[in-house]
């Protein structure tokens, strides 16, 4: 097939189900890939959405500027957009960024914004926000997308991503998804509840996060986790809370590497670990993880411990420890009450 732009080939993303991880826990978790994405990962979506939206309405003209804070995936997303539709684009991230997304961007011709002073909790979220502002007063036209608010993040989830599962996986029992923004979880799950409505969603957030109201705190994993409660996260969706630690979601991540042959990001790696978890407590259950971008963003920095080791364990020994982590996590889930915060809601398991 002959696409007439790179934009065109977003979306469509495989299922991939998870063999070996399946055999030994005894589960069916089956696993949506948006690092098949041409940016790599599931921001080209709620990017590509965010822009043609602003387009339309006049707040993004010919020849304009985007600028957006981002610590990673959709910095590399908006750059791709503006290298094929003619933007000029500014990125602005934080010492957490990997390289290889700054090398992404750089190559499309994208702009870099370093924010490197952290705010009193050593979070940087808010302090690029800060500096995203700053830069809008200063660059004429300017555009900022906004994707913690901005309603065409979940829109392009609830009307395309979910559509597409949907189509690859008609009955399932429980959707898994980090939460960053709350955007494809949100739009995700207004879609899926409408069809099938038993099933089960679960927010994978990050130790440290205060996305679901929990008091902030620093963590390593990135592309989940906020310092705020995100204006896209619509809680009356998600039913259940899975706060993840780095260990947990970093360990997931290379065994799936290992072991599947399938290299997922930091947030995948976390979703995956709130899967299998999951899985034990309700055991024959089919559950459908969104792992958002894939490893290579992070071989240079989550895959390192790994690299020169000639004497480790073999991978059904890897396998079967994580399991066993996963009987016992950290954090079990948490049933969510709208009533109060996630930080006192009943711990489920």
């Amino acid at each position: 097939m002959i696409y007439e732009s790179i934009l065109d080939t977003v979306g469509r993303t495989p299922v991939v189900l998870l063999s070996k991880v399946n055999e030994l826990a005894g589960c069916e978790i089956l696993v949506k890939l948006e690092s098949f994405n041409p940016g790599g990962s599931i921001k080209d979506r709620a990017a590509l959405s965010m822009v043609t939206q602003a387009e339309r309405d006049g707040r993004l003209k010919p020849n304009g500027t985007i600028v957006e804070s981002t610590s990673g995936n959709l910095g590399k997303a908006l750059a791709l957009i503006g290298a094929a539709k003619g933007y000029r684009v500014v990125v602005v991230v934080d010492p957490k960024a990997p390289q290889s997304m700054i090398n992404f961007v750089s190559a499309l011709g994208a702009e870099i914004e370093m924010v490197d002073t952290p705010d009193e909790n050593g979070g940087f979220q808010r302090p690029r926000l800060e500096r995203v502002r700053q830069l809008l007063g200063e660059l004429p036209d300017a555009f900022w997308p906004d994707q913690y608010n901005n309603p065409d993040n979940p829109r392009a989830h609830a009307e395309v991503t979910a559509a597409e599962l949907l189509a690859d996986v008609p009955r399932f029992d429980a959707l898994v998804a980090a939460v960053s923004t709350g955007g494809h979880i949100s739009g995700l799950a207004a879609t899926v509840k409408r069809h099938l409505p038993e099933v089960v969603t679960v927010g994978v957030d990050a130790e440290g996060s205060a996305a679901f109201g929990h008091r902030p705190g620093k963590y390593a994993m990135r592309g989940l986790g906020l310092a705020w409660p995100p204006g896209n996260l619509d809680r009356s969706l998600v039913d259940r809370l899975h706060r993840v630690a780095d260990s947990e979601g970093i360990a997931t991540m290379r065994l799936l590497a290992r072991a599947e042959g399938i290299l997922v990001g930091e947030s995948g790696g976390a979703a995956v670990f709130a899967a299998l978890h999951h899985a034990l407590r309700h055991p024959g259950s089919r559950i459908v993880v969104v792992a958002a971008d894939g490893g290579t963003n992070y071989l240079d920095e989550s895959f390192r411990a790994d690299a020169g080791s000639g004497d480790r364990p073999p991978r059904e020994a890897v396998l079967a420890d994580l399991l066993a982590e996963a009987a016992a996590p950290r954090h079990g889930q948490v049933l969510l009450d709208l009533d109060r915060p996630a930080a006192s809601s009943g711990v489920v398991g």
